[in-house]
């Protein structure tokens, strides 16, 4: 039977509606996977949502959800269907995720390469902040080189016999983490660093221009001011989310932070910086 006119072309509309909000969603995410830390990004999500959720089906509440359920089901005279386990997929998932990220960081010492290189070229002009620069890129260099001769042992790319000469594959790991905390460490003092002289800077700038500054020059510089500020604090989250359970990572049997919280902690670590970079695809158009 046919639809009425109206219907139809009012179905029509939706339809057009819900491929246009797709087609822009998926022109978005193309955009954003076409960078190197939009892809990290994404997977990132992918590998601690589903480490997440893994973890949300294990836990004790959710199975004894399940298991009231099934219970009402069979009072009510139905057989519930046994349901395909999703906790093993969530896991196997969050694990592909998490090895395509050591695949793509295997190139990461080429932009560390750069990273250093710049630093030295062009350093940055207070000096405390050029020694935690050169500090925190040699911490980067020694946790990727080990993540990536560690990875490449366990693949069988690299001898396991001639890296185990140096300590376990446990250990490379253990160090590589450390290198990486080691990085965590010293940004809280350039995060410190960089307050202590943007209040100068901000001070100076104050007393220097006095009256004379006009009102579409300091709506700019406010502009910029509360952009680099927003920065800063993002930055800050990012590490104090961070700190903790990299801590946990350096250490063989961890400080006591429970499994289950790290996906939750590693999500929350880069849920602004996935926002702000979500954001940023706006300019896109079907």
């Amino acid at each position: 039977m046919a639809l009425p006119e109206g219907k139809g072309s009012g179905a029509k509309r939706q339809l057009l509606g819900v491929l246009a909000t797709t087609d822009l969603t998926i022109r978005r995410l193309d955009l954003m996977l076409s960078t190197a830390s939009g892809q990290e990004r994404v997977l990132a999500t992918i590998n601690y949502t589903a480490s997440i959720l893994h973890h949300l089906t294990a836990s004790a509440p959710w199975l004894a959800l399940q298991t009231r359920l099934g219970i009402l089901a069979r009072l009510k005279g139905h057989t519930p269907k046994p349901s395909p386990s999703t906790k093993s997929k969530f896991s196997a998932l969050s694990s592909l995720a998490s090895e395509t990220r050591y695949n793509l960081r295997l190139f990461g010492l080429l932009e560390l390469w750069i990273w250093g290189a710049d630093t030295l070229r062009n350093p940055p002009q207070d000096r405390t902040l050029h020694v935690l620069t050169v500090l925190q890129v040699i911490s980067n260099v020694i946790y990727q080189f080990l993540e990536n001769v560690g990875y490449l042992a366990s693949k069988g790319v690299v001898s396991k016999r001639l890296v185990e000469k140096y300590g376990s594959l446990t250990q490379w790991d253990l160090w590589s983490t450390r290198g990486w905390f080691g990085h965590i460490f010293f940004q809280f003092f350039v995060l410190w660093r960089q307050h202590v002289l943007r209040k100068r800077r901000v001070a100076a700038e104050r007393a220097a221009a006095g009256t004379v500054e006009s009102k579409a020059t300091k709506a700019e510089d406010d502009e910029a001011l509360r952009l680099e500020i927003r920065s800063w604090k993002k930055s800050l989250v990012n590490n104090a989310f961070w700190a903790p359970l990299c801590l946990h990572w350096c250490f063989e049997k961890g400080i006591g932070i429970p499994e289950s919280l790290a996906g939750v902690i590693s999500f929350g670590a880069g849920a602004w910086s996935l926002h702000d970079m979500w954001a940023a695809t706006k300019s896109v158009k079907a």
